[in-house]
């Protein structure tokens, strides 16, 4: 678990010490509460490091690490910890102005859950239907293989994903974004990962943001004994670095 771990964050770090040192790329370290429903129900600390950018002609960069840590009340119980982490990360190759090749990976570790890892990787191929310095609205999709172990019990298969994104940047100070990723197992449909996430940002001043950000993430075929659905509200402050 710890190696895990480590792995997980050294992504994230590796991930934005590669994007800070090239124009248009930012990095921010992210902090506040978590407020989730599901497998957990309790008010946990959160804590995140996003890079994200993109560099006219090459391509662009979404790429991040985040953590919740707390105590677990659901049921009267409050001897459970509530500790998760995930890291992501995904790189897209302009091939034209409106088309672009992907690589999309993530992987996840959540206690309460009983999911020791789920890591899946892939390829796509994508296309913006909206770009311009105020809106992006962009798909995306391709082949995937994950690798999971849940409780104890591993497994693996070949998937497919689908993925949507768009920002807004509604005024100078403000940006709102959504995004959802629908991940079904190749063979058999009725095994599916399905993620979605709405955001918004407005600045305080040239470093610090205020951030609300709900996050749904549903496992079709979860741990034994543990719910389908995940839900989580995280209001906090992002810093520019």
């Amino acid at each position: 678990m710890k190696k895990l771990m480590i792995g997980l964050l050294a992504l994230g770090v590796v991930a934005a010490a590669q994007a800070e040192g090239l124009s248009g790329f930012e990095t921010s370290f992210n902090a506040g509460l978590t407020l989730t429903d599901g497998n957990s129900e309790t008010l946990s600390a959160n804590s995140s490091l996003i890079t994200e950018g993109e560099k006219e002609g090459l391509g662009s960069v979404l790429a991040g690490v985040e953590a919740n840590y707390g105590q677990d009340k659901k049921d009267g119980a409050t001897d459970r910890l509530v500790n998760d982490v995930k890291a992501y990360a995904n790189t897209k190759k302009t091939l034209s102005k409106m088309t672009f090749a992907s690589v999309d990976l993530s992987a996840v570790h959540d206690e309460i859950a009983a999911i020791d890892y789920r890591v899946v990787a892939g390829l796509g191929l994508g296309a913006y239907v909206v770009k311009n310095e105020k809106r992006e609205l962009s798909f995306e999709a391709g082949p995937a293989y994950l690798w999971e172990r849940l409780d104890g019990d591993r497994d693996h298969y070949m998937t497919l994903w689908f993925a949507e994104r768009y920002t807004c940047q509604v005024s100078e100070t403000a940006k709102i974004w959504q995004a959802v990723k629908y991940t079904p197992k190749a063979s058999n449909f009725g095994t599916y990962l399905l993620s979605g996430e709405l955001g918004i940002e407005a600045a305080v001043n040239s470093r610090v943001n205020l951030r609300l950000v709900l996050q749904d993430d549903y496992d079709s075929r979860p741990a034994a004994g543990k719910e389908r659905n995940d839900l989580s509200l995280v209001a906090g402050l992002g810093i520019n670095l």
